[in-house]
């Protein structure tokens, strides 16, 4: 066989870790492949014979390991340089098709993000209308009540907490952006350790 044949193979592995880097931009996924490929090259020593490049490969790991420890690492260093909450959603929205774990970090991080939002803006609607937005109960014709918090022209609601609503919802919007924020920072952390031990 020859050395093109060597060298189809390396495309071919290049071409799957491609793939596994769908969410870096374009130019990230062909810096990485192109470093991949000079490894490769090195390993060979200027002979890319099928035989010598398979090895080289198989050195490297599976496509999708090495696509995911290339994307944690990359993510994880923008962590470094900038903490802020959109770039840490930014980062487990990246990393959340690589694993389960990755999809359980985004779902809790999107859901965390939206209810810390949706306190938020209950707080600033009590503000606009006092009227309208709070924490409401009402019979529900069965012996109970029911609740909601936000806003309602549910006739024959009673509101509960008055303009204590603002602050008790600014500091809810503010420890569960907290929490969240951090659960991202955590998530990234971790998926990097496991990457680097699978990697070991």
């Amino acid at each position: 066989m020859s050395d093109d044949a060597g060298m189809a193979h390396l495309d071919c592995y290049l071409e799957q870790v491609r793939r596994n880097l769908k969410s870096l931009p374009k130019s990230e996924v062909e810096e990485i492949a192109a470093e991949l490929r000079s490894h490769v090259l090195d390993r060979v020593e200027g002979a890319p014979t099928p035989h010598r490049v398979e090895e080289a490969i198989a050195a490297l790991g599976n496509p999708r390991e090495v696509a995911r420890l290339n994307l944690t690492e990359r993510v994880a260093v923008e962590l470094e340089r900038d903490r802020s909450p959109l770039t840490v959603l930014r980062g487990i929205a990246r990393l959340a098709g690589l694993s389960l774990y990755g999809f359980f970090a985004g779902l809790v991080s999107f859901t965390g993000y939206v209810l810390a939002a949706g306190f938020l803006i209950t707080a600033v609607s009590k503000l606009v209308s006092r009227t309208h937005a709070g924490l409401w109960r009402w019979p529900d014709g069965k012996g109970g009540y029911g609740f909601v918090f936000g806003v309602t022209n549910h006739p024959g609601a009673r509101e509960l907490l008055g303009w204590w609503l603002v602050p008790v919802s600014l500091a809810a919007a503010l420890l569960l952006g907290w929490l969240t924020w951090r659960f991202g920072i955590f998530s990234v952390r971790h998926m990097r350790r496991v990457a680097q031990r699978g990697r070991a």
